[in-house]
């Protein structure tokens, strides 16, 4: 009882109220009402539009838009009942729903291409729209569309101007209206007129242009192709590609016209001579003018300004007169200067212009005057002149008078070229009191001072030659000149005009005569043997002729060859000039190929001879012009030499002259000096090597082979004596003295004296201590022939051996003495032995003495004395 009494009683309490479970559900309630209020707001009016077809429509895609901004879109689209439309079911937006009233209007605007431009591009990336017009009326909705976008829309975008005429022609809705060329606005619309006996078009000028609308404007038809056809010619005028397909209009107002009255009406010309625009002039024209007559076009920089409407023949000058009529914006061109230029067709070779004058007729250009002459007069006469007319009235032009024993074709206008460039032209040609031919040129100011004192006018055309001894010569004009003979001329001599020129008929004849009008300067050469040339034999520099030969003798050994060259090319002949034989072929194979020169066509059959500059070649001997075998030769000749020689043992024609083993000159010829009991050798070296080697101090000697039981030298000369120089360090010269025994380069030079030769020969050695120091170059007798005269070579390395007091005596090759105590036998090297040979010594004074000048003289002994033998002086190498 315990337990059950000690057990909590529940309390029940009562619960008033919603749940917050309930929360939830209301806002979800709520959120739905406020989406529904929201979507029934958005939709908007729902309308109907009837359209024609549905092309380019689209249910939830395609918009309805009021001046590019969207108040609209489609939601459904079903066909009529009578199969006779299309039902668009749309909404209009709240905001645009005030625009629905019976007078709003509906098209679908989708992208459109033709000639005259293109429009609704912007529906190619979002696709085809309804646009949507307001209108007056009570509200409606439902509506039907139109095909094509309102008219008076138009009217908002421009001046619109109403225009007259009797036929539609070829123009059409879109079609261009132009002002000076520039498209300022289009037809947007035309109608018959109520009496059915014209058409009005509504034109749209635009807002950038309305400006140029003026109570005296003008408007002409400019629709496809205008032509017309008579006697003069075919005159066919096109303004534009787009004119051509579909039509156009032109207008031009005055500019002292008072501005355009609001509606005024235009009538519409069928042409711009039917307008007749524009201020009326008078023209003065030649008796050749070639003008077609009425429509004849006026312009200016190619801009058309004007046309002609009538040419009569003026009744006191018998002259013919145009009257014209000029733009009215383009009468600031009009002055007292001002002038009109014919102009006529020109073909040639240079190009065509004005090519279409040939079907259509001249017209005329204007050439405004300065800004500084006085304006035109309303009576005034202009002149209309052809551009060779208005050359000759110009202030500086030069007349120069050529005469001819025939007109050869030429004619008036015909071009006077210089230098390719036309620089005038034939004015006149006519006979004169001599039945000679008179021919007037017209040459331009600026070119007038090329025409000189020695000037030659000469005809250009076709192609000329002449085969002659020089070769064949043929000048081959421009393609212009052969088709259409032109005159030229050469600009030379002094300042001035002659009162007349000849005329020649080719630039050939013109060369020869002042080829004939210039004298010559003559030349001889000299060569060895008579080159293949005759007298005529062309004389060429750079195988063009400049000379010919006049003719050769022979002078003993050697021919002399007189050439004439003409005056105005002697400059080419200078100091270092070298001629050479230039006849027949010069061919030339080696192992790189074959060279083939030739000079011009005479010297393959008559011979020629050449000229050229060549630096550093031997040009003249004797005071005369050297002639070369070839060219080759000359530019391997070099510089001639003459070397004297007792004997000249082993050299002949070709013999080499070597410096160390390399060829740098050769023998040229040989020849006996019976005065002098010598031989003279003419040599040369070669072009690279004379600088060093024609030089006074420089050593020439024969080298000649050497065997001997002691030595062996100059084995290369087996095969043919040859001349071994040294170069020395004098000034330029070309004589020396063969020597017949070698020179030490830069070695010492004594002089001994002897009352014999005994056994001494040139090439003796010079021994000292029985070892070759020098060797003996000549031996000769001394001025008075009361001695010998003997000169040694010293080698540098031992020159310092030779003291001021050292002795020399003859090393002969046995020395026998026979006594009463016996016989003593003496010899040297078996070198002395065979050929003998000069010793020295030196005493050993102290100090020692200085070394021996070059060329010093000494006496040289007979015979040794024994004390010289024993001499040991020491002598330090420097």
């Amino acid at each position: 009882m315990s337990d059950k009494q000690d057990i909590p009683s529940p309390i029940v309490k009562s619960s008033y109220g919603l749940s917050p479970l309930w929360i939830l559900p209301v806002l979800a309630l709520l959120m739905a009402a406020w989406l529904l209020f929201q979507s029934i707001s958005e939709a908007g009016q729902r309308i109907q539009i009837v359209f024609s077809d549905a092309q380019g429509l689209e249910a939830g895609q395609t918009t309805i838009r009021y001046q590019g901004l969207e108040v609209g879109k489609v939601r459904n689209i079903t066909l009529a009942d009578d199969l006779d439309g299309i039902y668009v079911d749309a909404n209009i937006y709240p905001e645009a729903t005030k625009l629905l009233t019976s007078g709003t209007e509906f098209w679908l605007v989708k992208p459109r291409a033709s000639i005259t431009g293109i429009s609704g591009l912007e529906t190619l990336v979002s696709g085809n729209y309804i646009a949507l017009q307001p209108g007056s009326g009570d509200p409606s909705l439902s509506f039907v569309a139109r095909d094509e976008p309102p008219t008076d829309i138009a009217e908002k975008a421009g001046t619109t101007v109403k225009l007259h005429a009797p036929t539609l022609g070829s123009l059409n809705v879109g079609s261009p209206i132009y002002y000076r060329k520039i498209r300022v606005g289009e037809i947007y619309s035309y109608r018959l007129d109520q009496d059915a006996q014209g058409v009005t078009l509504s034109a749209l000028i635009e807002p950038p242009f309305s400006h140029l609308l003026k109570q005296d404007s003008r408007f002409w038809s400019i629709s496809g192709v205008t032509a017309n056809v008579d006697v003069s010619g075919v005159d066919v005028q096109l303004e534009s590609v787009a004119s051509l397909i579909a039509g156009g209009i032109a207008f031009d107002s005055p500019k002292t016209s008072p501005t355009l009255e609001e509606g005024r009406p235009f009538q519409l010309y069928q042409s711009l001579s039917q307008a007749a625009r524009g201020q009326s002039i008078q023209i003065a024209l030649p008796e050749q003018h070639g003008l077609p007559g009425s429509g004849t076009k006026i312009t200016y920089q190619g801009l058309e300004i004007g046309e002609i409407t009538h040419i009569d023949i003026e009744a006191q000058q018998q002259q013919p007169v145009a009257t014209a009529h000029i733009d009215p914006s383009m009468t600031w061109l009009l002055n007292q200067d001002t002038y009109f230029q014919i102009e006529q067709p020109q073909i040639g070779f240079d190009g065509l212009k004005n090519l279409g004058n040939l079907v259509l007729g001249n017209y005329l250009a204007i050439q405004p005057g300065s800004a500084d002459a006085d304006p035109a007069m309303p009576d005034d006469i202009f002149t209309a002149r052809t551009w060779h007319q208005q050359q000759k009235q110009l202030a500086n032009a030069l007349t120069v008078t050529l005469t001819a024993d025939d007109a050869y074709g030429l004619t008036p206008h015909t071009k006077v070229l210089h230098r390719g460039i036309q620089v005038g032209f034939i004015d006149r040609v006519g006979l004169n009191e001599s039945d000679t031919v008179t021919l007037k040129l017209l040459i331009y100011p600026e070119y007038r001072h090329l025409v000189k004192q020695q000037s030659q006018f000469f005809i250009l055309g076709g192609i000329t030659g002449e085969f002659s001894g020089d070769g064949l010569n043929v000048v081959v004009p421009a393609m212009e000149q052969i088709a259409d003979p032109a005159l030229s001329f050469t600009s030379e001599g002094a300042k001035g005009v002659k009162k007349t020129y000849p005329l020649y008929t080719s630039p050939i004849q013109a060369k020869h005569a002042k080829q004939d009008a210039r004298g010559e300067t003559r030349f001889t050469l000299v060569a060895s043997r008579m080159p293949g040339v005759s007298e005529g034999s062309p004389v060429m520099y750079r195988n063009f002729v400049v000379g010919h030969v006049e003719g050769y003798q022979l002078n003993g050994n050697s021919v002399s060859i007189a050439i004439a060259v003409n005056n105005r090319y002697k400059h080419l002949i200078n100091p270092q000039t070298v001629f050479w034989n230039q006849s027949g072929l010069d061919i030339k194979a080696n192992l790189s190929g074959v060279e083939i020169n030739t000079g011009s066509l005479r010297s393959l059959v008559n011979g020629g001879i050449a000229f050229g500059t060549m630096p550093g070649i031997s040009n003249q001997r004797n005071g005369d012009w050297k002639l070369y075998p070839s060219k080759q030769d000359a530019a391997q000749y070099g510089v001639d030499i003459r070397l004297t020689v007792d004997q000249a043992n082993g050299v002949k024609v070709g013999s080499a002259i070597r410096y160390q083993g390399v060829d740098v000159g050769e023998v040229i010829t040989l020849s006996p000096n019976f005065d002098q009991d010598n031989v003279t050798i003419q040599a040369r070296l070669y072009p690279e090597y004379k600088t060093a080697l024609a030089r006074s101090g420089s050593y020439f000697w024969l080298t000649q082979p050497v065997l001997s039981l002691t030595k062996t030298e100059n084995l290369d000369s087996l095969f043919g004596t040859y001349i071994s120089v040294v170069p020395g360090d004098g000034d330029f010269t070309q004589q020396f003295i063969l020597h017949d025994s070698p020179k030490y380069p830069k070695g010492l030079t004594l002089i001994l004296e002897s009352d014999a030769r005994h056994s001494i020969a040139p090439g003796t050695p010079v021994l000292h201590r029985d070892i070759e120091v020098g060797i003996v170059s000549s031996v000769k007798l001394g001025e008075l022939s009361d001695r010998v005269i003997f000169e040694l070579q010293v080698a540098p390395q031992y020159a310092h051996l030779v003291r001021k007091n050292t002795v020399f005596w003859n090393e002969s090759g046995v020395d026998v003495s026979i006594g009463l105590t016996g016989a003593d036998l003496k010899s040297g090297t078996i070198d002395s032995l065979l050929k003998g040979g000069i010793a020295f010594s030196t005493p050993d004074d102290q100090p020692l003495q200085p070394v021996a000048n070059n060329h010093r003289h000494f006496l040289l002994h007979s015979e040794s004395k024994k004390v010289w033998r024993e001499w040991r002086t020491a002598i330090p190498t420097p």
